[in-house]
């Protein structure tokens, strides 16, 4: 087990909470149960919440409510899994074929590891936040079920500092 006093959450635990089938239901469930744990989430956590309930949202049964249904539904997850938003955005200035624009720190992050750490998009997205997460509040976890993060938990411990760990390691 690890002793970890918060972690960056990717999003597949989150909705894995949600559907019992999934494979990580039941160590997502425990994961969101404790207590003395902060749980991290950025921006692209609620995009891809706001793009899977959008697709799955006719297979659930759910009762009548008033104003956006998606809006309600990640006001209820974020509240229910007791998930704290993160959003330091800095914008930095980028010089590329001799060409300067603005940027932001976790665009910079993703160009300037993604050599090192050969991951899709959006997983760069999430380990930039968390990094960020990591320097700004000294959480240097980030809890998956994704194999290929996890695979990769020794690469980006070294070139990021940040340690990747299964929801039954928490």
């Amino acid at each position: 087990m690890v002793q970890a006093r918060g972690c960056y959450v990717d999003t597949s635990l989150i909705i894995a909470r949600y559907k019992p089938a999934d494979a990580l239901h039941k160590s997502s469930k425990t994961l969101f149960e404790k207590s003395d744990l902060k749980l991290y989430i950025s921006p692209i956590t609620l995009i891809e919440l706001y793009s899977i309930l959008s697709r799955i949202i006719r297979e659930l049964e759910l009762p009548s409510v008033k104003g956006s249904l998606l809006d309600t539904l990640v006001a209820f997850i974020i509240e229910d899994c007791k998930l704290n938003v993160v959003s330091r955005t800095y914008v930095i200035d980028e010089t590329i074929a001799g060409q300067t624009y603005k940027s932001t720190l976790e665009y910079h992050i993703l160009m300037r590891f993604a050599e090192k750490l050969k991951l899709r998009t959006l997983d760069m997205l999430h380990y930039s936040y968390a990094w960020m997460v990591k320097k700004t509040l000294g959480i240097n976890n980030f809890v998956t079920g994704d194999d290929e993060l996890l695979e990769k938990s020794e690469v980006t411990r070294s070139v990021l500092g940040i340690k990747t760990f299964h929801p039954r390691m928490i």
